[in-house]
């Protein structure tokens, strides 16, 4: 069998991430090596749009990796950068050097590398066309990206949207391979089989009775995101519908501003869980009933990777970048998508997948297996299919 050297160029270990890293490392006839240019988030950091200390539990580096010189104290920012990339990358000697768009320094240095060394480039990013761009910022993209695009050999997409993006800047559907983010897939399966213990759990914890419907949206409470937009249904319904919870994970700037909003806090009106830890977030989405996501911008969202993973049905405002005919949220599916900020729309498709148990039970079955499939492909179908395409170029 040909081993296939697979060079994989990245910040820091990213909690979502390592567990895909681990699933390629024992594909067959792969060897992988992940280079980080720094240890961010292996240990308690300031998150200023949670407003606290964070330390990501869980982060499991049992794949081939190695932090280059100076990870120890190297910031993260787009000019995150280490100049013994090269000499790193010359002694592994990769036959395929996988990177995460360019906007970082570290992955301009990558992709100029593998185009000296002609070295074919995967590359993975979530940009999309649906959120606001100014004339200028598009202007730009337009005169820079296909440049740096003609580098890279494939992109492992992660959406409908996402390959959308890369069509328009010229990029041809032959060279895209559907990857998809992935999740810890081992961890949500541990916690879905135990599903009625979990939702008991958190529900009891939360004073949520069993009978309510609850409606989660998880995500740092920020403007962007439009909490308030739940907040705002919860209001106008909570004397009609008093068995709906809503249910709000995350800390941020927000949350005073949102806490006044709210008419009713608890039971039957919103609940605001604060900072949830990645080790028991499966729980949640567990002991919920649909996953919201009302932001105005969001490009694909880990939160409803792992929301359909769990089984839930979705509603979706339309900026975000995770909904289309074979993305994570498929209108009428396993979801609905609402235009952002609209409520009464947004309450009308809350209001259609609770009153109809037939559909909404159908939905829940086909967000699950669209979620496997999904995870299938990121954990390591798509890199086996783009390693393949590159034999067949040889």
């Amino acid at each position: 069998m040909k081993i296939h050297r697979i060079a994989v160029v990245v910040s820091h270990p990213i909690q979502h991430f390592c567990p895909q890293y681990s699933s390629w490392a024992s594909l067959p006839g792969v060897e992988l090596r992940v280079f980080f240019a720094s240890k961010y988030g292996l240990k308690p950091y300031e998150d200023s749009g949670f407003g606290r200390t964070i330390q990501w539990p869980g982060i499991e580096l049992d794949f081939p990796h190695e932090f280059l010189p100076a990870a120890e104290g190297r910031t993260l920012d787009t000019n995150i950068d280490s100049a013994q990339l090269n000499v790193s990358l010359v002694s592994f000697s990769p036959d395929v050097l996988i990177v995460y768009g360019y906007s970082q320094r570290l992955q301009r240095r990558a992709l100029r590398w593998a185009e000296k060394n002609q070295i074919p480039v995967f590359m993975l990013s979530d940009s999309e066309l649906r959120s606001f761009r100014s004339l200028l910022k598009r202007a730009v993209k337009a005169l820079t990206l296909p440049r740096w695009y003609r580098s890279v050999r494939l992109f492992l997409t992660v959406g409908d949207a996402n390959e959308a993006y890369y069509r328009n800047y010229g990029v041809t559907d032959d060279r895209l391979i559907r990857c998809f983010f992935p999740i810890d897939i081992k961890y949500y399966d541990s916690i879905v089989a135990n599903r009625h213990d979990c939702r008991k759990r958190i529900r009891d914890k939360l004073g949520i009775p069993m009978h309510h419907k609850v409606i989660l949206m998880v995500g740092k409470l920020v403007y962007w995101k439009r909490q308030m937009d739940l907040i705002l249904f919860s209001n106008a319904n909570h004397d009609v519908y008093d068995d709906v919870t809503v249910v709000l994970v995350g800390t941020g700037p927000e949350e005073a501003r949102l806490h006044g909003l709210a008419k009713r806090i608890g039971a039957g009106g919103v609940i605001f869980a604060g900072f949830v830890s990645p080790d028991i977030l499966a729980e949640f989405y567990c002991a919920a009933d649909v996953y919201a996501h009302c932001s105005d911008h969001e490009p694909h969202s880990l939160a409803i990777s792992e929301a359909i993973y769990c089984g839930l049905p979705v509603v979706l405002s339309d900026r975000c970048g995770s909904y289309g005919p074979s993305d994570d949220v498929r209108q009428g599916l396993n979801g609905y998508i609402y235009p952002c900020g609209e409520i009464y729309d947004m309450s009308r498709c809350l209001k259609r997948i609770f009153d109809d148990a037939e559909s909404y039970s159908r939905m829940c079955d086909a967000s699950q297996r669209i979620g496997r499939q999904h995870q299938a492909l990121a954990h390591g179908i798509a890199l086996t299919q783009a390693i393949s395409v590159i034999d067949l170029n040889c």
